[in-house]
Protein backbone atom coordinates (compact mmCIF):
# COMPACT_ATOMS: atom_id res chain seq x y z
CA UNK A 1 0.00 0.00 0.00
CA UNK A 2 2.63 2.39 1.01
CA UNK A 3 4.62 1.20 -2.41
CA UNK A 4 1.25 2.26 -4.24
CA UNK A 5 1.64 5.92 -3.02
CA UNK A 6 5.09 6.56 -3.41
CA UNK A 7 4.47 5.63 -7.14
CA UNK A 8 1.38 7.48 -7.98
CA UNK A 9 3.08 10.30 -6.48
CA UNK A 10 6.67 10.38 -8.41
CA UNK A 11 3.91 9.97 -11.59
CA UNK A 12 2.07 13.34 -10.51
CA UNK A 13 5.47 14.83 -9.86
CA UNK A 14 7.14 14.08 -13.88
CA UNK A 15 3.47 14.86 -15.21
CA UNK A 16 4.18 18.60 -13.59
CA UNK A 17 7.51 18.25 -14.53
CA UNK A 18 6.79 17.65 -18.03
CA UNK A 19 4.27 20.05 -18.16
CA UNK A 20 6.42 22.71 -17.31
CA UNK A 21 8.96 22.40 -19.42
CA UNK A 22 6.66 22.14 -22.53
CA UNK A 23 5.21 26.04 -22.11
CA UNK A 24 5.32 28.26 -25.19
CA UNK A 25 7.09 31.17 -24.42
CA UNK A 26 5.33 34.84 -25.37
CA UNK A 27 8.60 35.19 -27.73
CA UNK A 28 7.92 32.44 -29.53
CA UNK A 29 3.95 32.70 -29.96
CA UNK A 30 4.93 36.33 -31.44
CA UNK A 31 7.48 34.69 -34.08
CA UNK A 32 4.85 32.22 -35.27
CA UNK A 33 2.09 35.06 -35.50
CA UNK A 34 4.38 36.76 -37.44
CA UNK A 35 4.89 33.90 -39.94
CA UNK A 36 1.42 33.10 -40.32
CA UNK A 37 0.75 36.86 -41.06
CA UNK A 38 3.96 36.77 -43.75
CA UNK A 39 2.42 33.53 -45.62
CA UNK A 40 -1.47 34.95 -45.22
CA UNK A 41 -0.70 38.78 -46.74
CA UNK A 42 1.07 36.49 -49.82
CA UNK A 43 -1.64 34.08 -50.12
CA UNK A 44 -4.41 36.63 -50.31
CA UNK A 45 -2.08 38.85 -52.83
CA UNK A 46 -1.40 35.85 -55.45
CA UNK A 47 -5.19 35.26 -55.14
CA UNK A 48 -5.85 38.61 -56.41
CA UNK A 49 -3.24 38.42 -59.14
CA UNK A 50 -4.65 34.28 -60.10
CA UNK A 51 -8.61 35.93 -59.93
CA UNK A 52 -7.45 38.84 -62.77
CA UNK A 53 -5.76 36.41 -64.77
CA UNK A 54 -8.54 33.91 -64.83
CA UNK A 55 -11.37 36.89 -65.57
CA UNK A 56 -9.17 37.63 -68.77
CA UNK A 57 -8.66 34.34 -69.62
CA UNK A 58 -12.35 33.36 -69.47
CA UNK A 59 -13.34 36.61 -71.33
CA UNK A 60 -10.93 36.12 -73.81
CA UNK A 61 -12.51 32.70 -74.67
CA UNK A 62 -16.14 34.20 -74.62
CA UNK A 63 -15.67 36.23 -76.80
CA UNK A 64 -13.87 33.44 -78.79
CA UNK A 65 -16.46 31.25 -78.70
CA UNK A 66 -19.46 34.14 -80.25
CA UNK A 67 -17.62 34.66 -83.11
CA UNK A 68 -17.06 31.35 -83.65
CA UNK A 69 -21.11 30.47 -82.75
CA UNK A 70 -21.68 33.07 -85.86
CA UNK A 71 -19.51 30.84 -87.77
CA UNK A 72 -21.76 27.62 -87.14
CA UNK A 73 -24.88 29.53 -87.79
CA UNK A 74 -23.71 30.58 -91.22
CA UNK A 75 -21.88 26.87 -92.20
CA UNK A 76 -24.95 25.28 -90.93
CA UNK A 77 -27.85 27.79 -92.88
CA UNK A 78 -29.62 28.77 -89.78
CA UNK A 79 -32.72 30.92 -90.65
CA UNK A 80 -34.89 33.03 -89.10
CA UNK A 81 -37.94 34.74 -89.53
CA UNK A 82 -38.33 38.25 -90.53
CA UNK A 83 -41.13 40.86 -91.42
CA UNK A 84 -43.59 39.16 -93.42
CA UNK A 85 -43.48 35.82 -91.80
CA UNK A 86 -40.94 34.95 -94.80
CA UNK A 87 -37.92 33.09 -93.85
CA UNK A 88 -34.73 34.65 -94.37
CA UNK A 89 -31.07 32.50 -94.32
CA UNK A 90 -28.51 35.91 -93.26
CA UNK A 91 -24.80 36.21 -92.58
CA UNK A 92 -24.00 36.08 -89.64
CA UNK A 93 -21.25 38.23 -87.18
CA UNK A 94 -19.84 39.95 -84.09
CA UNK A 95 -19.35 43.76 -84.15
CA UNK A 96 -16.82 45.11 -81.56
CA UNK A 97 -16.37 49.07 -80.76
CA UNK A 98 -13.99 51.04 -79.40
CA UNK A 99 -17.02 54.02 -79.63
CA UNK A 100 -18.83 55.50 -76.61
CA UNK A 101 -22.38 54.12 -77.17
CA UNK A 102 -25.26 54.87 -74.65
CA UNK A 103 -28.05 52.56 -76.34
CA UNK A 104 -27.69 48.72 -75.07
CA UNK A 105 -27.89 47.51 -78.51
CA UNK A 106 -25.02 49.09 -79.92
CA UNK A 107 -21.43 48.00 -79.15
CA UNK A 108 -18.79 49.59 -76.44
CA UNK A 109 -15.52 48.75 -74.94
CA UNK A 110 -17.36 46.91 -72.69
CA UNK A 111 -20.48 45.25 -74.70
CA UNK A 112 -20.17 43.71 -78.35
CA UNK A 113 -23.04 42.51 -80.33
CA UNK A 114 -24.22 39.56 -82.07
CA UNK A 115 -26.36 39.85 -85.08
CA UNK A 116 -27.68 38.44 -88.17
CA UNK A 117 -26.67 41.00 -91.49
CA UNK A 118 -30.10 40.67 -92.99
CA UNK A 119 -29.80 41.71 -96.71
CA UNK A 120 -30.95 44.72 -97.55
CA UNK A 121 -33.97 46.49 -99.70
CA UNK A 122 -32.90 45.80 -103.08
CA UNK A 123 -29.98 44.63 -102.74
CA UNK A 124 -28.44 40.89 -103.55
CA UNK A 125 -25.71 41.05 -100.89
CA UNK A 126 -25.63 41.85 -97.02
CA UNK A 127 -23.80 44.69 -96.48
CA UNK A 128 -20.93 43.44 -94.06
CA UNK A 129 -22.47 46.01 -91.44
CA UNK A 130 -24.35 45.77 -87.88
CA UNK A 131 -27.66 47.75 -89.17
CA UNK A 132 -29.08 48.56 -85.40
CA UNK A 133 -32.74 49.22 -85.42
CA UNK A 134 -32.10 50.36 -82.16
CA UNK A 135 -34.74 49.10 -80.29
CA UNK A 136 -34.45 45.25 -79.10
CA UNK A 137 -31.99 42.03 -79.65
CA UNK A 138 -33.87 38.50 -80.75
CA UNK A 139 -36.76 39.89 -82.74
CA UNK A 140 -35.34 39.75 -86.30
CA UNK A 141 -39.18 40.03 -87.37
CA UNK A 142 -38.95 43.76 -86.47
CA UNK A 143 -35.65 43.95 -88.55
CA UNK A 144 -33.54 44.40 -85.65
CA UNK A 145 -30.45 42.61 -86.59
CA UNK A 146 -29.09 42.37 -82.93
CA UNK A 147 -29.66 39.04 -81.86
CA UNK A 148 -27.66 39.50 -78.06
CA UNK A 149 -25.85 41.93 -76.38
CA UNK A 150 -23.08 41.17 -74.42
CA UNK A 151 -21.91 42.85 -71.82
CA UNK A 152 -18.77 41.95 -70.49
CA UNK A 153 -19.51 42.77 -66.15
CA UNK A 154 -15.48 42.14 -64.99
CA UNK A 155 -13.39 45.01 -64.56
CA UNK A 156 -11.88 44.00 -68.24
CA UNK A 157 -12.54 45.22 -71.41
CA UNK A 158 -11.69 45.73 -75.04
CA UNK A 159 -8.69 48.52 -75.50
CA UNK A 160 -7.38 48.03 -78.78
CA UNK A 161 -7.94 46.32 -82.25
CA UNK A 162 -5.58 45.81 -84.83
CA UNK A 163 -5.41 44.82 -88.52
CA UNK A 164 -3.03 44.62 -91.57
CA UNK A 165 -4.98 47.83 -93.17
CA UNK A 166 -4.67 49.85 -90.29
CA UNK A 167 -2.17 48.43 -87.37
CA UNK A 168 -2.48 48.73 -83.82
CA UNK A 169 -5.05 51.25 -83.23
CA UNK A 170 -7.61 52.92 -80.08
CA UNK A 171 -11.03 53.69 -81.97
CA UNK A 172 -13.41 52.65 -84.59
CA UNK A 173 -14.94 49.76 -85.05
CA UNK A 174 -14.95 45.67 -86.38
CA UNK A 175 -17.36 43.47 -87.69
CA UNK A 176 -16.48 39.80 -87.96
CA UNK A 177 -19.11 38.12 -90.48
CA UNK A 178 -19.58 35.08 -91.86
CA UNK A 179 -21.73 34.18 -95.07
CA UNK A 180 -23.01 30.77 -95.84
CA UNK A 181 -21.96 28.44 -96.48
CA UNK A 182 -18.11 29.69 -96.26
CA UNK A 183 -16.48 29.08 -92.75
CA UNK A 184 -14.20 32.39 -93.77
CA UNK A 185 -14.73 35.73 -91.97
CA UNK A 186 -15.05 38.92 -93.88
CA UNK A 187 -13.85 41.46 -91.70
CA UNK A 188 -14.95 45.07 -92.49
CA UNK A 189 -13.36 47.31 -90.03
CA UNK A 190 -15.19 51.16 -89.36
CA UNK A 191 -12.86 54.22 -88.89
CA UNK A 192 -14.31 56.69 -86.02
CA UNK A 193 -16.72 59.00 -87.52
CA UNK A 194 -17.53 56.80 -90.57
CA UNK A 195 -20.02 54.61 -91.32
CA UNK A 196 -18.66 51.97 -94.07
CA UNK A 197 -16.36 49.69 -94.27
CA UNK A 198 -12.58 50.65 -95.20
CA UNK A 199 -12.40 49.36 -98.96
CA UNK A 200 -8.96 47.38 -98.43
CA UNK A 201 -9.10 43.73 -98.03
CA UNK A 202 -9.02 42.93 -94.09
CA UNK A 203 -6.97 39.40 -93.67
CA UNK A 204 -6.74 39.68 -89.81
CA UNK A 205 -8.04 41.15 -86.93
CA UNK A 206 -6.76 41.32 -83.28
CA UNK A 207 -8.81 42.71 -80.74
CA UNK A 208 -6.94 43.17 -77.33
CA UNK A 209 -8.66 43.27 -73.98
CA UNK A 210 -7.14 44.03 -71.01
CA UNK A 211 -7.68 43.46 -67.05
CA UNK A 212 -7.77 46.39 -64.27
CA UNK A 213 -4.11 44.86 -63.78
CA UNK A 214 -3.07 45.47 -67.42
CA UNK A 215 -2.92 41.87 -68.00
CA UNK A 216 -3.59 41.28 -71.78
CA UNK A 217 -4.92 39.08 -74.01
CA UNK A 218 -5.62 38.91 -77.94
CA UNK A 219 -8.42 37.32 -79.78
CA UNK A 220 -7.34 36.85 -83.62
CA UNK A 221 -9.29 36.28 -86.13
CA UNK A 222 -8.28 35.98 -90.40
CA UNK A 223 -10.27 35.91 -93.01
CA UNK A 224 -9.79 32.54 -93.71
CA UNK A 225 -11.87 31.53 -90.40
CA UNK A 226 -9.46 30.42 -88.57
CA UNK A 227 -9.99 31.78 -84.66
CA UNK A 228 -6.97 32.14 -82.22
CA UNK A 229 -6.66 33.26 -78.70
CA UNK A 230 -3.29 34.56 -76.82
Amino acid sequence: MVKNIFSQKKHSLTISAYTKQSGVTLMELMVVLGIVALVSSVLLFNYSDFSTNISIRNLSQEVALAIRKSQTYATSVQGVSISGGDRSYPSYGIVFSLEANSSPYLPTSKRFISFADIVPDGESLPNKIYDSAGSECGNVASMSECLESITITSADSLFQIETDATGLISSGTVSITFRRPSPDAIICFIPSGESACLPDTISYVSLYFKSAKDLVRKVSVWNTGQINVE
